[in-house]
């Protein structure tokens, strides 16, 4: 009967160290469109000023659940036809009825 407890107890305790060495497969993208081949990252920040219309150099065409893979695919809003524009620090994106500001990844990797 020992025996039997003390495999009991070894079978329950490999399962929970498998369980415990399991990889997520679900990964946390941050929100960001992509734009002529690159990426940007939206920012809580909002334009300080209105953006021109002849600044638009684009509308979102789909949307992604992971991280954007072609143009004016975005990963934070599945409502299409957004439109966005170059603006001075990146890409600024009509969302919510205010442009954002969406900076190049590469500058939110180096945290300038």
């Amino acid at each position: 009967m020992r025996k039997f407890v003390a495999a009991i107890l070894i079978l329950i305790s490999v399962c929970g160290l498998a369980g415990c060495t399991t990889t997520d497969t679900e990964t946390d993208y941050p929100a960001a469109i992509m734009v002529n081949g690159e990426i940007y990252v939206l920012t809580s920040d909002s334009m300080p000023a209105e953006v021109d219309e002849s600044a638009i150099i684009g509308y979102t065409s789909s949307y992604t659940d992971t991280f954007p893979q072609q143009d004016g695919e975005t990963n934070f809003n599945q409502e299409l036809e957004m439109p966005y524009a170059n603006v001075e620090d990146g890409i600024a994106v009509l969302y919510d009825d205010e442009w954002r500001l969406c900076i190049p990844e590469d500058l939110t990797q180096t945290g300038t």
